[in-house]
């Protein structure tokens, strides 16, 4: 029995591939497990068959492929009228003639803008649009009429800040004089931005001087320094606030910074008293701060509350509260 093991085991009915043969398959060897003793049943086999016939078949299927390939390639290429029917060939071609001639005009008018309504009209919705073609001073105040008939402020703005960059200043103003909507919109970005210097000087050219000096005065307060404060206090009552209505409460809010800055640099040493919440204080607060902490001292000196008092022209129950 061991011999016959043997023998099976060391045999093999497997074929080699050879370059030579003319069958393009290659056949795998039928293997069998089975016991020698004929007791074994049918069920205990295992067998491994590879048939000849499923290969072939795809050999065929390959070929058969390979040929309706070939013979789709060497069709020709089929004709505008056989794609679009012989009825439409004369139609298709009156809209390639139309095709052609708007390309060739788009050619042609590659250069020249386009009109200021369709320009805005671009703008609006979010589409493609270039204010690069506007150049002369009437395209611009064209483009700048249609923004404002359509009355989209983002529009408005962006053909404002246009005009304020290539147009000459007395141009830029001439325009933005007889249309204060846009000056408007220009104003509050500008203002946005803290561009307060040059909105005052927008202002004042167009002879808005009440609102230059509101900026003006908002850019003159804006710092922590009493010192720096006042002196840009003077200088803008001086050119925006001459003649403003508010022009006395600026002078009593100089005086008071005047007041208030060498009190506070006096009392650094002091912390418990908190003198720097006096550099935004209002007359009555520090009134309460100088009564608090100086309550005797003299009239003619600085920190004095009765000096504050008679400066500012308190009443007596101010005084008192």
């Amino acid at each position: 029995m061991a011999e016959d093991d043997d023998s099976y085991w060391n045999s093999s009915s497997a074929k080699g591939f050879s370059w030579d043969d003319s069958s393009d398959s290659v056949v795998l060897p039928s293997a069998s497990i089975s016991s020698s003793s004929s007791n074994t049943p049918a069920t205990d086999l295992v067998t491994f068959d590879a048939g000849l016939s499923t290969s072939s078949q795809v050999a065929d299927r390959v070929r058969e492929a390979t040929k309706l390939i070939s013979a789709a390639a060497e069709l020709p290429e089929p004709s505008i009228s056989q794609l679009v029917g012989l009825k439409d060939v004369r139609k298709l071609e009156a809209e390639l003639l139309t095709v052609r001639k708007n390309f060739a005009k788009l050619q042609q008018d590659r250069f020249q803008p386009s009109s200021a309504t369709q320009t805005v009209q671009d703008m609006v919705l979010g589409r493609p649009f270039s204010l690069e073609g506007f150049r002369s001073l009437q395209d611009k105040e064209g483009l700048l009429d249609s923004a404002l008939e359509w009355g989209d402020g983002e529009v408005v703005l962006a053909v404002a800040i246009m005009l304020k960059n290539t147009l000459k200043r007395s141009k830029f103003l001439a325009i933005m004089s007889s249309r204060q909507e846009a000056a408007d919109q220009l104003i509050s970005h500008m203002v946005v931005r803290l561009e307060l210097r040059e909105v005052v000087d927008l202002l004042v050219s167009l002879d808005r001087s009440h609102e230059a000096g509101v900026v003006a005065y908002k850019q003159a307060v804006n710092t922590n320094s009493l010192e720096i404060r006042s002196r840009n206090l003077k200088q803008t009552l001086v050119n925006n606030l001459k003649s403003h209505l508010d022009a006395d409460l600026v002078v009593e809010q100089i005086n008071l910074s005047e007041r208030l800055a060498p009190v506070i640099s006096g009392e650094v040493g002091q912390v418990d008293r908190q003198a720097g919440s006096l550099v935004g204080a209002s007359v009555l607060k520090s009134l309460l701060y100088l009564s608090t902490h100086h309550y005797g001292a003299a009239e003619n000196l600085l920190h004095s509350p009765l000096a504050l008092r008679k400066m500012h022209r308190l009443t007596d129950k101010q005084f008192t509260w």
